[in-house]
């Protein structure tokens, strides 16, 4: 079968799901490269996720990006673990040949990215602990730059660079003449979600959120203290189009998409969407 004929079954599992951009960057992504299939949401909660991603599985799905809270789960069904997944042991790419689940963790090709978009710098102050915050101490800790962790449970923190609790960032920022703060939680998720940083601390401060919520208030107020920040529409862009590439074997172009994404958001702006 020519990669014309084929139809690919691709989705992201999550909980929950219910601001995503990757059906439309997938569907793009299809489009784009002439092949022909479909990109589904596929909200599991974390009880049932072992056993209803394995349905999928085995029912015609055969790529699947996976989120927050599953890419730890992700990571004990998989058969073969491929690249920077086996360093971090977290999964947010599954892929299925011929019955033997491959799992691969493209977050790590997105930091990289993104990072080559910016010149950050030291030290980097990463808020989380989970799986993105694993991806971006790997990037990190591979290039030897300066990085600290900061989480409510430090000793659980299973990186490279040194973690310390929550409430001590304040002041690390503050006894530093620069830096670069990472947001890898789901803070922003929410519009109204705080963040245990003032906004006057990172007045003149680069701020990373991972998370591309453009309503989140907290962080829309560091534009008030000019605050340099840089959100992850253009991490999930590259990452998504690692993934494509892992089960097509086409690696997309991205730019035309992400300035899709951004005329998406400057048209849901001018209808006031929320």
């Amino acid at each position: 079968m020519s990669e014309s004929e084929k139809y690919y079954r691709l989705g992201l599992t999550g909980w929950p799901l219910e601001q995503s951009l990757s059906p439309f960057i997938h569907s793009e992504f299809l489009k784009s490269c002439d092949l022909n299939g479909e990109y589904t949401l596929y909200p599991l909660i974390p009880e049932l996720f072992v056993n209803n991603v394995h349905i999928l599985l085995e029912t015609g799905t055969t790529g699947l990006n996976v989120t927050y809270p599953h890419k730890a789960e992700a990571y004990r069904i998989c058969d073969e673990i491929v690249g920077d997944a086996s360093v971090i042991e977290t999964i947010n790419t599954i892929h299925r040949i011929e019955g033997v689940i491959h799992g691969y963790n493209t977050d790590t090709c997105g930091f990289r990215h993104l990072l080559s978009l910016l010149s950050p710098p030291e030290p980097f102050f990463i808020v989380g602990a989970g799986g993105a915050a694993l991806a971006a101490d790997l990037v990190l800790s591979s290039e030897r730059a300066e990085s600290f962790v900061f989480s409510r449970n430090p000793e659980r923190w299973r990186g490279n660079a040194p973690a310390r609790k929550l409430d001590e960032i304040e002041s690390a920022i503050m006894n530093t003449k620069d830096c670069t703060v990472i947001n890898a939680t789901t803070l922003g998720w929410m519009n109204n979600d705080s963040f245990p940083v003032d906004v006057e601390s990172l007045k003149d401060r680069l701020f990373i959120d991972m998370n591309y919520n453009r309503f989140w208030e907290w962080r829309n107020l560091l534009h008030t203290k000019n605050s340099r920040v840089f959100t992850g529409e253009s991490m999930l862009v590259y990452q998504a189009a690692k993934s494509f590439l892992i089960w097509t074997g086409i690696m997309p172009e991205t730019k035309d998409v992400l300035l899709m994404i951004q005329n998406k958001f400057e048209k849901e702006d001018a209808n006031g969407a929320h």
